[in-house]
């Protein structure tokens, strides 16, 4: 076992652990170091970097591809780039730098990239140039045309230049080629009182030098190739225009922004111009004037979408139209009646957003294609509405829309799936901003506007879309994607960086011994050996480096890399770190380790490389499962190995030096003490492993298979089992073992053998009961998980042909079984019932050791639940296993006696409500009592069995098993025994079988007889006995009669003598019956509960026979400490003491006297206390009838006379007028004085007694 262990820990450690590499997915590259101006180059693969000293060319990588060259003029300095239709030429303006000294200069260039760096031309030379913004299509610039164009990112066809030569100012176009045209006056043009020239914009036709030309309040149209003194307006107005070109490029549609005379508020009409139309016709006016909002033209022109105002009496909707002004939707216009924003897809679609919320597709001729009411509610409700939303493309047909609200900022992807519109947040929680969306509509750069964080979001996912942080804390202006995925140039405030993957980083940590190294491509190497808390090399600058695809001004961005290395292992898993500052002047790096421990082995680390600067950049790379490497005898698979050995050596070596004999009783238990001390538990396992190093499952792999050893062994030695039963953490392989019917029943025979030990000992108790099995009632049902206040159907009694035992065993240990209640009357032998069903099912048991086992439960604690553990102490499982078993149904638990146990009807319910009562079977025995058969049957499937007393028919077997060759005296002695049903009961039938020839007539000599023949089975002689009955009959009044408690103690009594000779005899028994010999039991109890009333009966008799009264009687037939014992010596007895004495007491006349006396007495005293129907109701039923016709006179009688009645008709028999007195005695006990004989031993027992006044 120990050279498995070896040679699986050696393996693995002769074994490479390939590392992995994770990190920040997008690594900005530093290409300006400065503010610089990115504009793209045209293929999408390089962009221009400017700045004011010129322009260089930077690919994706971030590589220079073209210096700067030396085209700009000393003294010059860049203005603006504008990059024409050919990839890498473009226009640059200049001026004469201030410093210089030459004021009013300026030039324009052709700059191209040539080989290697930038070259270029003066075009243009003049006091002053400035470009004339293009018109641009993109939101919000087609709503609000107003607003001046940004920097232009799209190449131009043609530049439009506004220049100065000696005071004249000069319209002049130049072409890609660098090509000027004629220049136009600007005094040609009737414009006179316009806005600034910064605000003009034109918006060329084709690749001719034609143009609209906006002028703030009036429109041009200029043709450079036309030779005119004088360039009218085609349409003037107060505010702004929007020229959308119609089919054939010439004629356009034109949003013009008035102001109605006498009217604050402005409106936008539609109109169409023709630039080819003679000199002074008119403009057409369309959609009879009404007021617009936004007009967005087809893909070829010959359409164009129109968007109704609300403003000045505007209608809103959606209209169609072609370039005459008609109207091409069947039904008029779409969303009439609200205002629309109209957003124009790359294949000729529509989307339109409506002021509720409402998004909706449309084809080419206005059909509805998809949309979704209320879908950007949340937005359009704001304040600012539709006014405040930006649209951007994103692939397709997918589109963003921004919304600048006042509260927050919010970005939404609306896209069209099928046939349905979704609508996700983009960075939900943050006010963010879109900075640039990816050509293909793939994914979108947002940067949160409050924390600066810029972010590379997933437009693919259908729902969740992945956020990748690029930069924190970053002024960012723009970013232009490359067209590749999460590549891209970035723009900020103070720098400008090109964007890589991971998989182009690189990353190197050389230490004295070793070094690791991260090569672009995700190739990560260690040359030599990296060892635990080895410093940096001398080279210390360098042994800390990241790897850029191009060299990075890291030491101008105040570069920082901080190097950590974790194990996860450990409580605090930061082991080592070491920070370089790139910036000039700063202290060179120190490797500083965190570990303090010397037992310590070869483990693997995560580097993490985290480099941050102040542009913003925060990015890490992470290098997981590099190995570091310790001294042998501080490496894992070296002390696991001396570990494991030592664990081995802990179980042979004793093999080795026990003798021999009995070896398997020797060195087993030793097995479960060594799992124990080596197992332990889990988690002192777990940290003794982390703290020494030690390969945690080789060495418990070891433990594991050294202990299923053991519990293979067990099955030889149950002794050996149990002991392994109790090593944590492998106590779970216990209950798996003992599901298996072999293992379960050699393991459990030594507790099947002590259980019927001990039946056997509860049968000697019982004067060598010998069972007979008898005819019972049973009832049984199930109760519903119904609602509340739903009631069981009702169960009926019934009597089987099967035997009560088996009926009983089979119901319990059946999968559909329940519990079972045998309840009846003393005497009726249901303990003799319960010790016959254990003992079936121990057989049952031996034969089918899946059937559970019966648990003998003392019923002296307070709970059931405790007293189950104390009763399976003698088993010696662990109690985490007992309640497994428990749980699993495994025990059946059986308490004999309810009634006279400590148990309350409160505990038991409890017990059925709790964790166990659902899957525990129980057993049980009680006198009738309302509260414990409520319990049981209020569970899930119960029995209640009623053994039924003997009859004609039962008493020959009965007679058969106890005196097989029959007494004469015997039979004579069984009349006394017969009730008034003529039934005998089986406890009366017992004794007189047994007893008969030593006694007189009737129950109280029968039991005289017993008390006196057990005694002399012991060798007591006659004179003796009579002491001990004196003495007996004195005892019950000093325990019994005064607490109404049927155990007594018995170690340490100080009458323990006498006890001692009643113990012998038999008839007291222990309350445990399991004592050992020569062992003083704690507490005994007569063997029948009924003998210790025939003796408290005696007592009592023996106390006042001679006196005049008998009043003591009340409290033996009411008290509530002896109504709990009913009793079946005779019919319709309810208390076992009254009726004993009403088959001691004597003579017969007295008693009927002193029964007759005191009711009559109750007659006079109580004739307000008491009803008519409290009298019908305590009279036999018997005598029922006869009372009824006396009294059916017509006269009123009160409750005094109506009893004096009832003893009239009882008093004949004796029987009958004690049933009358037992009951009428309980309903009057309330009023009851205790008299001064009744307090024999009893100083405190007045005021405890329940019911006394």
């Amino acid at each position: 076992m120990t050279l498995s262990c070896l040679l699986v820990v050696c393996g693995q450690a002769r074994n490479s652990i390939a590392a992995s590499l994770r990190g920040s997915p997008i690594w900005p590259v530093p290409i300006a170091t400065s503010p610089a101006t990115l504009v793209p180059w045209g293929d999408g693969q390089h962009v221009w970097v400017v700045d004011e000293h010129g322009a260089r060319v930077v690919d994706r990588q971030g590589n220079i591809t073209h210096e700067r060259g030396s085209w700009l003029a000393a003294g010059f300095r860049v203005v603006s780039l504008i990059q024409t239709p050919i990839p890498g030429r473009a226009w640059v303006f200049t001026s004469a730098h201030p410093t210089e000294g030459q004021a009013n200069q300026a030039r324009l260039y052709l700059v191209e990239a040539g080989q290697d760096s930038v070259t270029g031309r003066v075009l243009l030379e003049a006091e002053k140039l400035m470009q004339f913004r293009q018109q641009l299509f993109r939101s919000p610039a087609d709503v609000y045309p107003s607003q001046l164009p940004s920097e232009p990112l799209e190449p131009h066809q043609q530049l439009w230049v506004l220049m100065n030569r000696s005071g004249s100012d000069l319209i002049s176009v130049i072409d890609a080629q660098g090509n000027a045209t004629r220049a136009i006056p600007l005094s040609a043009l009737d414009s006179s009182g316009e806005d600034p020239y910064v605000w003009w914009q034109v918006l060329p036709i084709g690749k001719q030098p034609m143009a609209w030309l906006k002028t703030g309040q009036q429109l041009f149209f200029l043709d450079t190739r036309t030779r005119s003194e004088r360039w009218r307006p085609l349409l003037s107005g107060q505010g702004r225009f929007w020229v959308v070109p119609g089919p054939d490029g010439l004629r356009a549609w034109v949003m013009a922004e008035e102001h109605p005379p006498g009217s604050n508020i402005s409106r936008r009409q539609l109109y169409t111009l023709d630039p080819r139309a003679p000199p002074g016709a008119q403009s057409t006016l369309l959609l009879r004037g009404a007021s617009i909002q936004q007009l967005v033209a087809s893909v070829d022109g010959s359409r164009a979408w129109v968007a109704g105002s609300l403003k000045a009496s505007g209608e809103g909707g959606l209209h169609l139209i072609d370039i005459h002004g008609k109207s091409l939707l069947p039904g008029g216009p779409l969303f009439k009646g609200q205002r629309v924003l109209l957003y124009r897809t790359p294949t000729d679609r529509l989307w339109a957003l409506t002021e509720s919320g409402g998004v909706f597709l449309l084809d080419a001729k206005g059909r509805l294609l998809a949309g979704q009411e209320g879908l950007l509610s949340s937005l359009v409700q704001e304040e600012g509405g539709l006014r405040k939303l930006v649209t951007f493309p994103a692939g397709a047909e997918d589109f963003l829309v921004s919304a600048c609200l006042e509260a927050t900022s919010k970005v939404i992807h609306v896209k069209h799936r099928a046939a349905r519109v979704e609508a996700v947040p983009l960075l939900e929680g943050t006010q963010a901003s879109v900075q640039g969306v990816e050509p293909d509509g793939t994914g979108a750069w947002l940067q949160n506007e409050h924390d600066g964080t810029l972010s590379f979001v997933s437009l693919e996912g259908s729902h969740d879309q992945a956020t990748l942080p690029v930069m924190k804390g970053a002024e960012v202006s723009i970013v232009i994607p490359s067209g590749e995925r999460m590549g891209g140039w970035i723009q900020t405030g103070s720098a400008s960086f090109a964007t890589v993957p991971l998989a182009e980083m690189g990353a190197t940590l050389k230490l004295r011994g070793g070094e690791l190294r991260v090569e672009p491509g995700g190739n990560v190497t260690v040359q030599g050996r990296l060892d635990l808390r080895a410093p940096l090399r001398e080279d210390e600058a360098r042994s800390v480096d990241l790897r850029w695809p191009v060299p990075a001004p890291t030491d101008k961005m105040a570069g920082r890399l901080e190097v950590t290395l974790w194990d996860s292992d450990r409580a605090e898993p930061l082991v080592a770190s070491v920070t370089r500052q790139y910036a000039p002047g700063t202290p060179p790096p120190k490797l500083d380790w965190y570990m303090d421990e010397h037992s310590f082995g070869r483990r693997p680390l995560k580097v993490v490389f985290l480099y941050q600067d102040a542009a913003g950049t925060q990015t890490k790379l992470e290098v997981s499962d590099v190995l570091f490497h310790a001294p042998l005898i501080e490496q894992v698979w070296f002390r696991t190995t001396l570990a494991c050995l030592l664990a081995t050596l802990l179980f042979v070596l004793p093999l080795m030096f026990l003798p021999r004999q009995r070896l398997a009783q020797r060195w087993l238990p030793f097995l479960g003490w060594s799992a124990n001390v080596l197992g332990g538990s889990g988690l002192f396992l777990a940290g003794m492993t982390n703290a020494w190093r030690i390969h945690f499952p080789s060495f418990v792999g070891v433990l594991f298979l050294e202990l299923l050893l053991g519990l293979v062994l067990g099955l030889v030695s149950p002794a050996a089992f149990r002991l392994l039963a109790s090593t944590r953490p492998f106590w779970w392989l216990v209950p798996v073992a003992l599901g298996l019917p072999s293992t379960r029943r050699h393991v459990q025979a030594e507790y099947v053998a002590h259980v019927g030990r001990k039946v056997e000992a509860w049968r000697r108790q019982s004067n060598h009961e010998r069972y007979v099995s008898l005819p019972a009632h049973f009832r049984e049902g199930t109760t519903p998980a119904s609602p509340a206040g739903t009631p069981a159907p009702a169960s009926p009694t019934y009597l089987t042909r099967e035997l009560p035992e088996e009926r009983i065993a089979r119901f319990l240990t059946q999968p559909a079984g329940g519990h079972v209640l045998i309840e009846s009357p003393g005497g009726r032998g249901k303990s003799a019932l319960l010790r016959e069903v254990v003992q079936r099912m121990l057989s049952d048991f031996l034969e089918d050791p899946s059937k559970p086992l019966p648990v003998l439960c003392d019923g002296r604690g307070p709970t059931l639940e405790g007293i189950v553990f104390q009763a399976l102490a003698s088993n010696p499982l662990p109690k985490d296993i007992h309640e497994v078993l428990l749980l699993r149904g495994d025990y059946v638990l059986v308490v004999d006696g309810l009634t006279e146990s400590a148990l309350s009807t409160e505990s038991l319910k409890a017990f059925l409500d709790g964790r166990y009562g659902h899957c525990v079977r129980l057993l049980l025995t009680s006198r009738p009592h309302l509260g414990f058969r409520q319990a049981v049957e209020g569970s899930r499937r119960w029995m209640i069995a009623e053994p039924r007393r003997l009859d004609d028919e039962t008493l020959g077997r009965f007679i058969a098993a106890y005196a097989p060759e029959g007494h004469p005296r015997a039979e004579e002695r069984l009349e006394a025994c017969r009730g008034a049903d003529g039934t005998y009961l089986p406890i009366l039938v017992r004794l007189a079988l047994l007893f008969a020839h030593d006694s007189g007539e009737g129950i109280a000599a029968l039991y005289e007889a017993a008390f006196r023949g057990l005694l002399r089975r012991q060798g007591v002689s006659g004179e003796e006995d009579t002491e001990l009955l004196a003495w007996a009959g004195e005892f019950c009044l000093r325990t019994y009669w005064a607490q109404g408690i049927r155990s007594l103690r018995y170690r340490n009594a100080p009458e323990q003598e006498q006890m001692r000779k009643l113990l012998h005899a038999g008839l007291l028994v222990p309350e445990d019956a399991y004592v050992t010999p020569g062992q003083h039991p704690g507490q005994v109890r007569f063997f029948h509960d009924s003998m210790q009333s025939y003796l408290t009966a005696r007592g009592l008799f023996t106390r006042v026979h001679a006196e005049l009264t008998w009043d003591l009687l009340w409290r033996a037939a009411a008290d509530p400490l002896f109504r709990t014992d009913p009793s079946e010596l005779d019919s319709g007895a309810d208390s076992e003491l009254f009726q004993m004495c009403m088959q001691v007491f004597g003579p017969e006349e007295k008693l009927r006297r002193e029964l007759r006396r005191q009711l009559l007495e109750w007659a006079t005293l109580h004739d307000d206390d008491l009803s008519k129907r409290d009298i019908l109701n305590t009279v036999p039923e018997d005598k029922r009838t006869h009372l009824e016709a006396l009294l059916h006179t017509g006269a009123e009688l009160s409750p005094g006379s109506v009893l004096r009645a009832a003893v009239s008709v009882c008093q004949e028999q004796l029987a009958s007028l004690g049933t009358l007195y037992m009951r009428l005695a309980q309903r009057l006990w309330p009023w009851h004085r205790p008299e001064p004989e009744e307090a024999w031993g009893m100083d405190s027992e007045q005021s405890a007694r329940p019911g006394a006044h």
